[in-house]
């Protein structure tokens, strides 16, 4: 009686013991969870750059007075018939990344004094689509998420080809190097071939 006593305390533990033996003997071949990297982080507002709409907080329609008040004066510009190029860059080194913003004034218009943003362009990979779409990735990354039709094309100031490819209905532009890679990334309003086309160098 006392030996099927001990033989029921002693079965459990034997099963027990197998199973952590088991356990312990694969532990060096398991694969061990990772974290759920299919998870994409939102692009904060300043970073985000919105076809049709906007790069960061810089709006498309929005006025260009407002926007030197918040950037402070412009490092370059230009201006001609109601229209103007501003230009920003990075620690105001000619070298550093590029913002450009194209202003137009509604001639006749009740508003026209003031000069409405009508295009904008980046060249930092600060700046990210919601699909992480940013200047260095590559046409064929851009291709993924865009519809691209081949617009214009421009020296860049070391001599290369630089090509522009639209997503018209959406209000986007990339520019791409002869290596294809994305080297500048531009917004404007969509269905709009006249501001698509619009040259900001």
């Amino acid at each position: 009686m006392r030996a099927s006593k001990y033989l029921l305390i002693l079965i459990p533990l034997l099963i027990l013991a197998a199973c952590k033996q088991k356990g312990d003997s694969t532990a060096g071949n398991e694969t061990p969870d990772l974290p759920d990297t299919t998870e994409v982080r939102a692009i904060p507002a300043e970073q985000l750059i919105t076809p049709g709409k906007s790069i960061g907080h810089i709006s498309l329609g929005g006025s260009l007075d407002s926007l030197v008040q918040m950037l402070g004066r412009p490092d370059a510009g230009d201006a001609a018939m109601g229209s103007q190029l501003s230009t920003w860059y990075a620690n105001h080194d000619t070298a550093g990344y590029q913002t450009s913003v194209f202003s137009r004034r509604n001639m006749g218009n009740k508003d026209e004094d003031v000069s409405r943003i009508k295009k904008i362009l980046v060249t930092s990979p600060w700046f990210k689509t919601a699909e992480y779409m940013s200047t260095g990735n590559t046409m064929k990354d851009v291709s993924k998420y865009y519809t691209l039709k081949e617009g214009n094309s421009y020296q860049s100031k070391q001599g290369k080809t630089i090509k522009t490819y639209s997503d018209i209905a959406k209000g986007i532009s990339f520019e791409i190097d002869g290596a294809g890679k994305c080297v500048s990334i531009l917004v404007h309003a969509p269905n709009s071939t006249a501001d698509t086309y619009l040259d900001m160098h």
